[in-house]
């Protein structure tokens, strides 16, 4: 386990995020700050040989009244029902919300870091955000 603070850990890894999806650190903020228990509910936890190995979350639309998205991600993808993923497989906004949700989820349950550099599929798709 790491030794370094929290919030140290959670601002690394927004930044590594930002440098894996080739994107601004604001972007990757702005999803960061959507999350909320209004907007994102955690639908399940997938937990495997004592880790997280993926989430599943609906994620309100911020653009349409009363519409929400499903997500999950994990170890070897990601599938969202909105538009841009569903019909474009693109890596949507609503994937890296998962993404972050699911290394906070690891980062309060297991005291580890997400390590995305096992997530391939996260550098192969286009990205949408």
């Amino acid at each position: 386990m790491s030794h370094r603070p929290f919030d140290e850990r959670v601002k690394n890894f927004l930044l590594n995020l930002a440098r894996v999806l080739n994107t601004r650190i604001e972007k990757v903020l702005d999803l960061y700050f959507y999350v909320s228990p209004e907007t994102v509910k955690i639908v399940e936890v997938i937990e495997r040989s004592g880790g997280v190995v993926g989430v599943r979350l609906a994620v309100r639309s911020a653009k349409r009244r009363d519409t929400w998205y499903y997500v999950a991600v994990g170890e070897y993808g990601a599938k969202c029902t909105c538009e841009g993923n569903t019909l474009g497989g693109k890596v949507c906004r609503h994937i890296i919300i998962g993404v972050i949700t699911w290394n906070m989820v690891t980062l309060l349950k297991h005291g580890k870091e997400l390590d995305l550099s096992k997530l391939t599929w996260l550098r192969a798709g286009e990205k949408e955000i």
